[in-house]
């Protein structure tokens, strides 16, 4: 999918970064590696709808600056603290023949026969870190929760679908999701197997 977010440059720096910002603009940068720092602005509600759309760990194009379309990823997005509006953001702008590092989302779908029995599933990792080349950069990473039968079962970075020319920078055993009984149901099942154990040694004294 193409992302692109129009801005334009922008000349307003310092206290009269407020001037862009009552205007209806948000206030950005990009740089890059050798590249000069280039201030620029842009309309929020534009941002917002790419994040919506998944942009945020893909690659987008900023078209207003120069005559060809710039290259970038979302590298910071400052909010207010209260309200939640963004208040300032730092693209990178990379070189298609040079691989990046970014975090890349994961995805989750189907069921857990464990979670369906009471298992309450603890998310380890929600995002991936990745190295490639910048038209590499995958979607998402799927995790079928299918696949977790018992509370026992776990899934690790090495159980993921990497894509060919995708570097992960995390270890094979780390976890991405795991299980866990709430203590509850888990003092339940223990009084129960205690239970059953205790009906089979008053069998066997028989």
């Amino acid at each position: 999918m193409d992302h692109v977010l129009t801005v334009e440059p922008r000349t307003e720096t310092g206290n009269k970064v407020k001037r862009v910002r009552a205007a209806g603009y948000v206030p950005g940068v990009v740089y890059g590696q050798g590249k000069e720092a280039t201030p620029l602005k842009f309309r929020e509600i534009d941002l917002v709808r790419l994040l919506r759309a998944g942009g945020a760990s893909q690659l987008i194009e900023l078209r207003g600056l120069k005559k060809r379309p710039v290259k970038a990823l979302l590298r910071e997005v400052q909010r207010h603290p209260t309200r939640r509006n963004i208040l300032h953001v730092d693209f990178y702008a990379v070189e298609m023949d040079v691989a990046v590092r970014t975090e890349i989302p994961v995805h989750f779908v189907g069921e857990s026969e464990a979670m369906k029995a009471g298992a309450v599933l603890i998310h380890h990792l929600d995002k991936i870190d990745i190295e490639c080349l910048p038209g590499d950069i995958p979607e998402h990473f799927v995790v079928d929760l299918s696949s977790l039968k018992s509370v026992d079962d776990i899934i690790q970075v090495s159980d993921l679908d990497l894509p060919k020319g995708v570097t992960l920078h995390h270890e094979p055993e780390d976890l991405v999701v795991s299980l866990t009984m709430p203590r509850a149901v888990a003092a339940a099942e223990a009084a129960e197997e205690a239970e059953a154990e205790g009906e089979e040694s008053e069998e066997a004294a028989e």
